[in-house]
């Protein structure tokens, strides 16, 4: 019985209890509120069953990640070839901070699915977003760099919805966006 057979209900366990990892939430904010979650959560979601079960199914089709080892490892390719132009589609699109901030998510994503235990996610999405703050100086020169990237990194090709949903964010006045960039990690 792996691991995910394990997931219990547990709602708040996503939730940031610090502005470190409300800042780590915030890397992929967008991303979370595009999908149907919420940036308020760690992984974009409430550690429940049927999000666990939602979320496995996601982790599996598009990650290849089935279980805590092969999670380990796309986390760890994520952070080593951030950017890589190997396999893509169009070169001339840095996806570097989409890659970052795929990994930070998935660090929520695999303690939603109970690949992870909470500290192994924040260690290692803890280890992405420090990667996030030396490579940009603001939350405005990374979100235009996520924008590009996840428009060229993902299917959704389309720069519009993040955007819209960026400046949405912006707005918020709960957005982690509002913390300061430096925020130790």
């Amino acid at each position: 019985m792996g691991l995910f057979n394990r997931t219990k209900e547990e709602p708040e366990a996503t939730l940031p209890v610090n502005d470190a990892e409300r800042w780590i939430a915030g890397t992929y904010a967008i991303w979370s509120e595009y999908c149907g979650g919420s940036y308020k959560y760690l992984g974009g979601y409430e550690k429940t069953k049927s999000n666990a079960k939602m979320i496995s199914r996601v982790l599996r089709g598009d990650w290849m990640v089935k279980d805590h080892d092969s999670g380990v490892e796309m986390i760890e390719y994520l952070l080593k070839n951030a950017g890589s132009k190997d396999g893509a589609e169009d070169t001339s699109v840095d996806t570097t901070a989409f890659d970052y901030a795929c990994a930070c998510n998935m660090c929520g994503r695999m303690f939603i699915s109970g690949y992870f235990t909470r500290e192994e996610s924040i260690r290692y999405a803890t280890e992405a977003a420090r990667k996030i703050q030396l490579k940009y100086r603001s939350w405005e020169e990374y979100f235009k760099s996520y924008i590009i990237g996840a428009a060229g990194g993902s299917n959704i090709k389309e720069i519009a919805p993040f955007e819209t949903a960026y400046k949405q964010f912006r707005e918020n006045p709960d957005s982690p966006l509002h913390l300061a960039w430096d925020t130790r990690l």
